[in-house]
């Protein structure tokens, strides 16, 4: 039985705190690694400073030239996290917020919304399918038109070969400087009662995602997929991906352009 929720902004309490492998979910303790010095605090990001221009990059590699068509930094003003622990209606959640002098630092609303649907999917199917990706574009772009159509395709596709009701995502939108291009994080909340294995899942990602135009690929991801049934499994897999809410790589579009973005899957009622 789900416990009262304590009286705390967005159902959060912050406690203090002082990768290609096929047929098995993973089991074992999660690792830090990229996918992924202490504050202990809880803080607005409010900063006027803006970052230099990032030029738009077309399809062929070349720059649109302009300036009404360069992308600026956009400030945020969202809470950020850089405890190791998370709170959520009792109960709590290894975060993965880095280490030492690595700390990364969490939107704590995006991990909001990331808990929330994971938590209504165990809710709803008591076995989830959770599963990591990302997707890369070899450009910059002012809009997410590429996430909208990906999810189209994939989701048409999922939902013919294993007949899913609903399908629970949330994807993190980033750059980390001129050349590297925009990459997507994505995971899947699926009903695991109706899969066996991820392979043909990531088939599917690939085949909704890959196109003739160069550079529009899905690297691989160690043991990218998780079968949550039980809590130990759910606090690795919430672990895995919090990364999704690191502030880094973040911002780097128009205001209205999202950062991030997940599904609205509701309790049963």
């Amino acid at each position: 039985m789900r416990e009262a929720a304590p009286k705390t902004r967005g159902g959060f309490d912050i406690a203090e705190l002082t990768h290609k492998r096929k047929g098995e979910a993973l089991t074992a303790k999660a690792s830090l690694f990229s996918e992924s010095v202490e504050f202990q605090r809880l803080f607005l990001i409010s900063s006027n400073e803006v970052n230099k221009p990032i030029p738009v990059i077309d399809k062929q590699g070349n720059g649109i030239a302009g300036g009404s068509n360069k992308l600026k930094r956009t400030t945020n003003r969202k809470r950020v996290i850089f405890d190791g622990m998370i709170t959520r209606y009792g109960k709590t959640y290894q975060i993965n917020n880095g280490k030492g002098e690595k700390k990364l630092g969490l939107y704590v609303e995006t991990l909001q919304r990331i808990i929330e649907q994971f938590e209504i999917a165990l809710t709803k199917w008591k076995r989830v399918f959770v599963l990591r990706f990302d997707l890369h574009i070899p450009f910059e772009t002012k809009d997410n038109k590429h996430m909208t159509a990906f999810r189209k395709r994939l989701f048409q596709k999922l939902k013919r070969e294993y007949s899913f009701k609903e399908v629970g995502f949330c994807w993190a939108r980033e750059y980390h400087g001129k050349g590297k291009g925009q990459h997507y994080h994505w995971v899947l909340f699926l009903d695991g009662n109706l899969i066996r294995h991820s392979s043909r899942i990531n088939e599917m990602v690939r085949q909704a995602w890959e196109m003739p135009v160069g550079g529009f690929h899905v690297p691989t991801i160690k043991r990218p997929f998780y079968f949550a049934d039980s809590d130990a499994i759910a606090i690795k897999a919430i672990y895995r991906i919090s990364y999704l809410a690191k502030t880094r790589g973040k911002g780097y579009r128009p205001a209205q352009t999202k950062d991030y973005q997940c599904s609205r899957m509701k309790l049963p009622e």
